[in-house]
């Protein structure tokens, strides 16, 4: 049954639960295993316009990700009229990745997260126009540049893992609002996308 709990009170997962299916997307892989109760899972709603930068022709971007990462990565299909798609990355919790040039080892599923988005913001952001193209007079001119420059992740949460995210009395999630300036909220019910589960809750980071 889809979102059983195992013996140790972890979740189970069942490739229903990530919108697998017997159809299969340009890059998916089909010797990848099924998501199990120790994995390390994340998923990034992707806008619709920029799921090509992760895919790729043929699958070739998304077959890169996955060897690059050594992460699982799947790509749900579109929903009609719904703008997005989940990309979900999952591995086993075992850190065993270099992250970049920090020096700092993470597991696979946590790498391939930050792939991804690098991806995804690459061509999202626009670069900041010259100081010398805004228009001085222009009350809206800065107000402008930084809208261009702002990035919003959504990401589907099990409601029993936001807590981690939150802490007790909120104090985690504020604390993480002040060391990086982005503004974080939860959000569950009416805002949730057709594609989550009836556990999830919407976790919105909007970074200037």
């Amino acid at each position: 049954m889809a979102g059983q709990r195992n013996d140790y009170g972890k979740r189970s997962h069942s490739q229903s639960d990530y919108g697998g299916g017997k159809r299969r997307n340009p890059g998916e892989e089909s010797d990848q295993h099924a998501i199990g109760g120790d994995d390390t899972v994340y998923r990034y709603l992707c806008p619709l316009r920029k799921i090509g930068s992760i895919i790729g022709r043929g699958g070739e971007i998304a077959k890169q990700l996955r060897a690059d990462s050594k992460s699982n990565i799947r790509i749900s299909e579109a929903i009609p009229g719904f703008e997005e798609r989940v990309i979900t990355m999952y591995s086993s919790s075992e850190e065993i990745n270099l992250f970049g040039d920090t020096g700092q080892l993470v597991c696979p599923a946590f790498d391939a997260l930050f792939m991804v988005h690098d991806r995804i913001v690459t061509e999202e952001m626009p670069p900041l126009s010259p100081a010398a193209d805004v228009d001085e007079n222009d009350d809206f001119g800065e107000a402008g540049a930084a809208a261009a420059q702002q990035v919003t992740v959504r990401m589907l949460v099990p409601s029993d893992q936001i807590g981690c995210i939150i802490g007790k009395g909120g104090q985690v999630i504020q604390s993480i609002r002040s060391e990086t300036g982005a503004q974080i909220r939860v959000l569950k019910d009416e805002h949730l996308p057709p594609l989550a589960l009836n556990i999830d809750e919407l976790l919105l980071v909007r970074i200037l």
